[in-house]
């Protein structure tokens, strides 16, 4: 489909340039930059224990992991009903709702965190529109046209009604061993025209494949690979526009600037925000909502 256009995200790259001569040196410490308060979290139309991460952020070259704050207070609403989530008894910092929760589509979902960080206790809140699915008719695959060992998987169905025209594509294989789960993977489509919905085999999905490959002739890092009889499962989420300029802006700063000597990319936003912004907290991070639907099938290609 002409008017749907596939953004995958590109494989990371490392440049190391050497030079002669440098005009003016300068100094960057990043050390010193400070701690941010960080929230994340979702909720979906899958029945299922939804999570709201609550940490505070690390400096740039240290080596330990964020770390997860206890003791907050956090609710999802959405307009009718309020979810308490409790802490997890093995994830500092992480919260669950009941096991039984789930989104509904057309609905406005509000997260809402109380936490002290820093000696500061203030109020956090984001808000989310739950949009309606996509219908799925068939996931298929074909040779691509950019490399031998390289597959296209291509979806047909039909955007929904709504001007919703924004989607995340994950992908599992076999025993539900995720193939894109780092944010570098993550597969945004846009759709350029609200009027045409249907999709017409829209390339949906890159993998790696074949000799070349599993002979290590080709690799790296972020490469998404299956091979011939493995059960591809395709979970195909309706998101927001927010959502999807999030996660394509944090991918930019994760990629770095192309060329090197561009302007750096533009902060990540977040939808996060501070009640009484007391002390003026730094807070990152992003509350969403979306839809699912799944999609299954045994990857064969003919040579």
């Amino acid at each position: 489909m002409k008017n749907v256009k596939s953004i995958i995200s590109s494989l990371l790259l490392a440049s190391s340039i050497g030079f002669v001569a440098c005009t003016e040196k300068m100094d960057i410490d990043v050390n010193n930059a400070p701690p941010q308060l960080a929230i994340y979290g979702s909720i979906t139309t899958d029945i299922a224990q939804h999570a709201v991460t609550v940490m505070r952020s690390s400096n740039y070259f240290s080596n330990s992991a964020p770390e997860g704050i206890s003791g907050a207070i956090v609710t999802v609403s959405d307009g009718d009903e309020v979810f308490i989530l409790t802490e997890s008894p093995s994830e500092k910092g992480v919260y669950l709702t009941d096991p039984n929760v789930f989104g509904v589509e057309g609905k406005t979902y509000t997260l809402k965190v109380v936490v002290e960080f820093d000696g500061v206790t203030d109020e956090y809140e984001a808000t989310s529109l739950l949009p309606y699915s996509v219908r799925v008719d068939s996931v298929t695959f074909r040779q691509s046209d950019m490399s031998d060992y390289i597959v296209d998987a291509l979806l047909y169905g039909r955007l929904p009604e709504s001007n919703n025209n924004y989607l995340n594509i994950k992908t599992y294989k076999n025993d539900n061993i995720p193939l894109n789960d780092k944010l570098s993977n993550f597969n945004i489509i846009v759709s350029e025209n609200v009027d045409r919905k249907g999709i017409d085999g829209a390339v949906c999905m890159d993998f790696f494949t074949g000799e070349r490959f599993t002979n290590g002739e080709v690799s790296g890092e972020n490469m998404v690979s299956i091979e011939q009889g493995d059960l591809i499962t395709f979970q195909i989420c309706s998101i927001t526009k927010e959502y999807a300029n999030y996660v394509l802006n944090a991918q930019k700063e994760l990629q770095g600037s192309m060329p090197i000597f561009s302007g750096p990319p533009a902060n990540v936003q977040t939808n996060i925000s501070a009640k009484n912004a007391i002390g003026q907290t730094p807070v990152c991070g992003f509350f969403t909502a979306y839809s699912k639907q799944s999609w299954k099938v045994l990857f064969y290609l003919s040579s």
